[in-house]
């Protein structure tokens, strides 16, 4: 299921609960100005969350991103935390209370601090005499309030998350202890020195937050530095993305050495085979894929099972469809359900495709390929008018899909001509 869109249409709390009922695995990204942050899930569950260049764990980063109540947010399924990425298992419900406790409180926050290019200095004569208790946080940001640091430097300089930085300073604020010196217009993302592994860190982000042209441009800068696997195979997934498949190739190919993940590699480079015609090819490496130990992963078993059912081995395309659905258990995604009901076409099957494709609207109701798909499937059986209600479900979930009004207009010819064909016949009746 793809998920996109803006904080101020769908709060992060909707989407969460969204994605938890749906018990989705993979990967929100998310940006706001120039931070990016990545909640993932497994089966409903998160477990990881981080934001760049902040050393938050997991919770604190999901309340971080909980005030982030403008920028964009976009999910890619399947995708996983990175290697060595410290994983727990939090039920999203648990974590929306207080993240509306923390939101209720931004707002007020925000009327004191309405941008985080604000400067301030300390005002030494008043805290002198200050009798009150500072908590924690505000004792961490004094020695950082220096007139030079923004509100941006004294997050990232503190490591301390948004939220707490902007009730630390609210609080100081209100007790007249800050001194406003002004704005500091550019806060570069990244630090001039930083490293490969910081500007991977946020390449990678731009990448989850859907940014795929800002993500492409940070990555080829790095490798002009110095190799990187990790870079390349980004850039295959960006070129996969954009159609680009002798460019996946080739980018796929250069990550190869020192892939992190050669299963996931090999997966895609299938992939950008198979969408160039050179299933030969496609077959080999998926075939690597299975035997380096993918043969336990659900989308690697699709994958071979699309290949071999473009090379026409329907039973190799059987078997592997069964893995994976097993392997997914019993709510496989749209895409098996879109290949299972094509293979049960290509081998006369015209009932099971029917109850592939009803299942599966009723399951994914969301799917707009799928509900195209199921008004062609009716068209063919001369159901015209359940093809007219899929079609029209369809252009509802996605206007912008050209075939699901070329499927539409097809339904109604349908239907004229049924209804052209009946009045003929009342008529040579009489």
């Amino acid at each position: 299921m793809a998920i996109k869109g803006s904080l101020k249409e769908a709060s992060l709390p909707d989407v969460l609960q969204l994605l938890s009922m749906g018990k989705k695995t993979g990967c929100l990204g998310l940006s706001f100005h120039d931070s990016f942050g990545s909640i993932y899930f497994e089966s409903g569950r998160i477990c990881h969350a981080s934001i760049v260049n902040r050393p938050l764990d997991t919770e604190n980063a999901v309340y971080t991103l909980f005030t982030w109540t403008s920028g964009t947010f976009n999910f890619e399924a399947g995708v996983e935390p990175e290697t060595g990425a410290s994983l727990v298992s939090v039920d999203p419900q648990s974590l929306l209370l207080e993240g509306a406790r923390r939101v209720d409180e931004w707002s007020l926050i925000e009327k004191k601090i309405p941008s985080f290019d604000l400067v301030y200095s300390i005002d030494r004569s008043r805290l002198t005499v200050n009798r009150d208790k500072l908590t924690a946080e505000q004792e961490a940001l004094l020695p950082l309030i220096d007139g030079h640091r923004d509100i941006n430097g004294l997050i990232r300089d503190s490591g301390l998350g948004e939220f707490d930085v902007g009730k630390a300073l609210y609080g100081l604020l209100n007790a007249s202890f800050l001194l406003p010196v002004g704005r500091k217009r550019t806060t570069p993302t990244l630090p001039r020195n930083a490293t490969p592994s910081e500007r991977r860190e946020l390449a990678s982000a731009l990448y989850r937050a859907g940014m795929h042209d800002e993500a492409d441009r940070e990555f080829r800068s790095l490798i002009e530095e110095i190799p990187d696997s990790a870079a390349s195979f980004h850039l295959g997934l960006i070129a996969l993305r954009r159609g680009e498949w002798a460019a996946a190739v080739n980018a796929f190919m250069t990550a190869a050495p020192n892939a992190p993940s050669k299963t996931a590699l090999l997966h895609n480079l299938s992939l950008a085979y198979e969408r160039l015609g050179q299933l030969e090819k496609a077959r080999l490496v998926i075939e690597r894929a299975l035997g380096a130990g993918g043969s336990g992963h659900p989308l690697i078993q699709l994958q071979a099972a699309v290949v071999a059912l473009h090379r026409g081995d329907y039973q190799s395309a059987k078997v592997a469809l069964s893995e994976a659905r097993g392997l997914w258990g019993g709510n496989p995604p749209p895409v098996w359900f879109h290949y299972a009901a094509r293979l049960a076409k290509l081998t006369g099957d015209a009932d099971r495709e029917m109850l592939l494709l009803t299942g599966a609207t009723e399951t994914h109701p969301e799917s707009a390929i799928l509900l195209n798909n199921l008004a062609a499937a009716c068209i063919e059986r001369g159901d015209y008018d359940q093809a007219r209600a899929a079609a029209e479900k369809g252009i509802t979930v996605a206007p912008e899909m050209p075939q699901l009004r070329r499927t539409l207009a097809a339904a109604l010819e349908g239907m004229a001509a049924a209804l052209r064909e009946q009045s003929a016949q009342s008529a040579s009746r009489s």
